[in-house]
């Protein structure tokens, strides 16, 4: 099923539900609209910028051949022409910059399609190929306004405030052929500060900064009891159990007798790095699943 591009450029949100080979076919198709998105910008930056160049051009030239051209009538068409020109130029820019706008929207952050790529071609070796996966693939900026979860005023600025933003870019949820069901999530966070800051000059200026809190990957399995009824007795030790890269950390890990739950925070300096992303994920899903495994021993 064709990618519905006038949908995808007003939401900037990829949702399906569908066997994976589908949804691995339509992530490259996203890939390829975004670096023709690229290029196409890249292209129509360029344009515009020559068109105004040209128009600048034209305008000084009404000035020079003012001076140069004696005749009233030469003088005359000439500068009509050049103005023209420039009139021209001008709208030829604008038309250029209106069409770098449009294809800058699709120009989206490849890190994203690429880590859901990897992640669901890691997923698909445990997984019946006729069996579908959901996936909710989000390319907005996290600190945009409809991702604000709170305002608190600033602890030590006063007058300022600080927004809190959260956004989950990433939902993957399906089923492996042990039966066991999995649900995993990628929550950008980040806080903006703002307010009036006082200059050297005296005069006051309004200030906005905004800082990226890092990463939460959460990870949710939900497994057949009689399979891995055990699990609870091995709870004291799966904490050991647990590893991740240097730069993650685990925030929470709850163990149910049907269900696991692992919160992983990722640090702010590889919140986009592809590479860290799915190593993470990976780990998170080896840990969990080597607990599972021995628990399945214990059960027989």
């Amino acid at each position: 099923m064709p990618i519905e591009l006038k949908q995808f450029r007003k939401n900037l949100i990829y949702e399906v539900k569908a066997p994976v080979s589908n949804v691995i076919a339509e992530l490259q198709e996203i890939s390829s609209l975004d670096k023709l998105a690229e290029i196409q910008q890249k292209k129509y930056g360029k344009q515009a910028l020559y068109c105004f160049l040209a128009a600048v051009a034209s305008i000084v030239l009404i000035f020079i051949t003012s001076f140069l051209i004696t005749d009233n009538g030469l003088l005359g068409l000439v500068g009509l022409l050049l103005l023209l020109a420039s009139i021209g130029l001008i709208i030829a820019g604008i038309y250029a910059l209106v069409k770098r706008a449009k294809f800058g929207r699709l120009n989206i952050s490849n890190y994203r399609y690429e880590i859901a790529k990897k992640v669901l071609q890691m997923l698909a070796r445990d997984m019946d190929k006729s069996n579908e996966v959901e996936l909710r693939l989000s390319f907005k900026k996290i600190g945009n306004k409809e991702h604000k979860t709170e305002t608190i005023p600033h602890p030590q600025k006063s007058g300022w405030k600080i927004d809190k933003h959260q956004h989950a870019w990433l939902e993957v949820k399906g089923q492996f052929l042990d039966k066991t069901r999995f649900a995993i999530a990628a929550t950008g966070i980040s806080k903006t500060q703002y307010g009036w800051k006082r200059g050297r000059s005296g005069k006051h200026k309004y200030k906005t900064k905004t800082k990226s809190l890092g990463l939460d990957v959460i990870l949710n399995l939900t497994y057949p009891q009689r399979r891995y009824g055990a699990v609870k007795i091995l709870q004291p030790e799966i904490g050991n159990a647990v590893k991740l890269p240097k730069l993650s950390y685990m925030k929470g890990l709850e163990v149910g007798e049907k269900s696991m739950y692992m919160n992983v925070r990722m640090a702010p300096q590889v919140e986009d790095n592809q590479e860290e992303i799915y190593q993470t994920i990976t780990m998170m899903f080896l840990s969990l699943y080597q607990v599972l495994n021995l628990a399945k021993l214990l059960s027989k």
